[in-house]
């Protein structure tokens, strides 16, 4: 197909995408290379290639062959496939790209490209509060000013949209001049350079050079693994305890779906309902004693699919042994914590919260990952605890997707997170532990022991590819050869440090009595100090520590 001769409709725009998605999984590594500190947390590229990757999903499932309604399953799959903070910008650019299109649009034209990257722009950039120059957000903007700019010229679609790629790759080239963090890291900007990757792969398509179907099938069968420890229904409730016995979930597909009339319509006949999506797709969860009655309702709304009901009694009566219901319901607040490492899981829900999301550094959980944590919880108020500086963002569109009141911590890693849990008591209204719970967590210093992925030189510090490095508060601020003298080093950068209370947890790659006698060793450097030690588990990082 030529998209000169007629713009890009609903079959190229299929292509386009599923180009632009399989070149985004061939670089993602890439980009995940780019990350500015040498941490081993470089997940941009796997973020941004999982959010492209569930809105090509979705495109690629509609039948339909309006490009509107294409448009907008692309941008619900985006969103409810988010992940990171970049993953929630790419949803975001889906969702302006859409909602700047005038509803008739039948084919993209030159016109409609620079409108819709116009919208996208100005939606990215309404998703972060204190947008930074030098970012993707950067690219994006310039993206869109060259293409309102260039809309009118004689160039062809097929060169239009090359002249954008240019331009973008150009704008990305100088973002090491926008921001001293980059030039100083000798990188661009790892999310401008994923959507970069993600624009060449349209233009490889445009201009007869697509990427290999080899390759495409390949990144659209490589599904994320999420290993989500939550409690599942049946786990959640015993058969005495169980009021709404079917739980019932399906896709619904029709024209000008009025979710809030949905919500208000399902929630007399059931209890822990989820009613996400737009006006033409919506994912339904709830939990009912008539599940007939909930889909006659939907079927005459639009069409059904991925129907499923379970019975939870018959489930539940399989697991009694398991003492998860006493540990969930009842509850007049539920806490829901993204966490790593089975002893940070355990010592997590010792502080009472419900559900615990594995995640953090290199596996970032989507919105639909931690809305659908907060759905199975028995309670109508719920506090979420990202427990990481990348997943904060995205634990913020956890609300508008669940038919709960849902509060953000935005603790920034997992000891402030348990910080934040010393606050927490169901004696407490949701504000008021919301407002204990930050204060808490704000108090705290925190630090972290993990290796250097790469060399660089940071101010005085000439850190080599394999290092131990030590950062407190974010920053690094030692290095050396073994992870216990970092740490100590690290605390002797702590003036509070030294009579304070400490509390370290090891990781999956120290053994216990490694750790003890690390203990024993700070306890004579820091003689006035308190010292605690807990098993963490956590993976890549050989320590964490927290001073209050």
């Amino acid at each position: 197909m030529q998209p000169d001769a007629i713009g890009i409709d609903s079959v190229l725009l299929k292509e386009l995408v599923a180009s632009a998605t399989a070149n985004m999984y061939i670089h993602k590594g890439d980009v995940d290379a780019l990350n500015v500190f040498p941490v081993p947390d470089g997940d941009t590229g796997t973020n941004m290639y999982l959010t492209f990757q569930a809105a090509f999903r979705e495109l690629s499932n509609n039948p339909s062959n309006n490009i509107m309604e294409l448009l907008e399953s692309a941008a619900y799959g985006a969103l409810m496939g988010a992940c990171g903070n970049s993953g929630v910008i790419v949803s975001q650019f889906f969702r302006g790209f859409v909602k700047a299109l005038p509803k008739e649009t039948r084919v993209i034209g030159k016109k409609e490209l620079a409108l819709g990257i116009s919208g996208a722009a100005s939606m990215a950039l309404k998703a972060v509060r204190q947008p930074v120059e030098g970012t993707i957000l950067t690219v994006i903007k310039e993206m869109a000013k060259y293409a309102m700019e260039n809309a009118d010229n004689d160039r062809t679609l097929k060169e239009f949209m090359n002249d954008i790629y240019e331009h973008a790759n150009l704008v990305l080239s100088k973002t090491p001049e926008m921001l001293p963090v980059l030039r100083q890291a000798g990188v661009v900007d790892a999310g401008g350079q994923g959507l970069v990757y993600f624009v060449e792969g349209i233009v490889q398509h445009m201009n007869g050079k697509a990427v290999s179907a080899d390759k495409i099938n390949e990144a659209a069968a490589s599904n994320k693994v999420v290993s989500v420890a939550t409690y599942t229904d049946d786990e959640l409730l015993s058969d005495t305890e169980i009021n709404f016995q079917y739980c019932t979930e399906f896709i619904l597909k029709g024209k000008d779906l009025d979710l809030e009339y949905i919500k208000n319509s399902l929630s007399p006949h059931g209890d822990c309902l989820l009613v996400v999506g737009d006006e033409n797709t919506a994912k339904i969860h709830i939990h009912t004693n008539n599940p007939g009655i909930i889909l006659d309702f939907a079927v005459r709304l639009g069409e059904m699919f991925e129907i499923q009901i379970h019975n939870m009694v018959e489930q539940s009566q399989q697991r009694l042994a398991k003492l998860v219901s006493q540990e969930s319901s009842g509850n007049q607040i539920g806490v829901v914590a993204v966490s790593t490492g089975d002893g940070m899981d355990k010592i997590f829900k010792s502080l009472g919260v419900q559900v615990v999301i594995n995640g953090g550094q290199t596996m970032n959980p989507s919105v639909e990952d931690l809305a659908n944590a907060v759905s199975k919880l028995d309670a109508s108020k719920v506090i979420l605890l990202p427990n990481n500086s990348n997943i904060v963002m995205t634990a913020n569109h956890v609300k508008d997707l669940v038919n709960k009141e849902v509060r953000v911590v935005p603790t920034q890693s997992v000891p402030e997170g348990l910080a934040a849990m010393m606050s927490f008591s169901q004696e407490r209204g949701l504000v008021e532990n919301v407002e204990k719970m930050i204060e808490k967590s704000s108090q705290i210093i925190t630090g972290e022991v993990t290796y250097a992925v790469r060399s660089i030189q940071l101010g005085d510090l000439d850190i080599n590819q394999g290092d131990i490095i030590g950062l407190v508060n974010g920053d690094i601020v030692t290095y050396g050869d073994s992870p216990e003298k970092v740490v100590e080093d690290a605390l002797k950068k702590i003036p509070s440090a030294a009579s304070s209370l400490v509390t370290v947890y090891f990781g999956a790659d120290v053994s216990e009595l490694t750790a003890q006698e690390l203990l024993n060793r700070l306890e004579k450097t820091f003689p006035d100090a308190e010292f605690e030690l807990y098993y963490g588990g956590q993976p890549l990082y050989y320590y964490l520590f927290s001073v209050e």
